[in-house]
């Protein structure tokens, strides 16, 4: 299959951008030094600006995104100077909002935009499923920024340096996979974990009938015309 790239691929982008994400992301687990945080950081930075620039023609959407991003600019700045708990918090607090605008937004593209199932909405039903599993692993770090005996397997310590592996857990729950090397050792965790396992599995069987849905409704009103 050959892409041609129209003006109109946002998603696609936007897909490319949280690949390149996961794997600053284990960049960073890797190398477990500073630059390698640095470039995580650049990778959620890559994939937040990816998907404002995508919503640009939505002035109101737009500005807001642009106002959480400036705000998330300011939390990160500070927190090289005040790192404490309740900064770390508002840090994850702004990237989930943002993430999770971004996953909505991408879910309403994806399955209520008129027109035929093209490769832009086969790469937003993936860039969504990307999106569960970050936003996700920002709610594990979260809850073990306040609770550090949150979590089986798990160091606890700035989510900077947590995030990695908390971004491979939440894909092998999200995936049902469950090795069982990291696991969760308090009932709000337990939950979250389950939740996230329930919803992954939701996820396919709700994407993949809705875009088939979408599929023939487009072939009904060609037949139409």
């Amino acid at each position: 299959m050959v892409f041609k790239f129209s003006g109109r691929e946002n998603l696609v982008f936007l897909t490319l951008a949280l690949l390149i994400l996961l794997f600053l992301v284990a960049v960073a687990e890797q190398t477990a030094a500073a630059w390698g945080r640095g470039a995580m950081q650049l990778g959620f930075l890559l994939v937040l600006v990816v998907a404002i620039w995508t919503v640009r023609r939505s002035h109101g959407v737009f500005r807001s995104g642009l106002g959480i991003l400036g705000f998330l600019v300011l939390l990160t700045a500070a927190s090289y100077s005040f790192s404490t708990t309740g900064v770390r918090l508002l840090q994850l607090a702004s990237l989930a909002t943002l993430f999770s605008g971004i996953a909505w937004l991408t879910f309403r593209q994806v399955l209520f935009t008129p027109g035929p199932i093209d490769q832009n909405r086969l790469f937003g039903a993936i860039s969504i499923y990307l999106l569960l599993g970050i936003i996700w692993a920002m709610f594990y770090v979260s809850v073990l920024e306040v609770d550090p005996d949150a979590f089986n397997g798990a160091d606890a310590g700035p989510w900077l340096e947590s995030i990695p592996e908390f971004v491979y857990f939440s894909f092998v729950s999200l995936t049902t996979l469950g090795y069982g090397d990291i696991s969760p050792a308090t009932p709000i965790t337990r939950y979250l974990v389950y939740v996230e396992a329930i919803v992954g599995q939701l996820y396919i069987a709700i994407m993949i009938a809705g875009l088939v849905g979408a599929g023939i409704s487009h072939l009904g009103d060609k037949k139409r015309q």
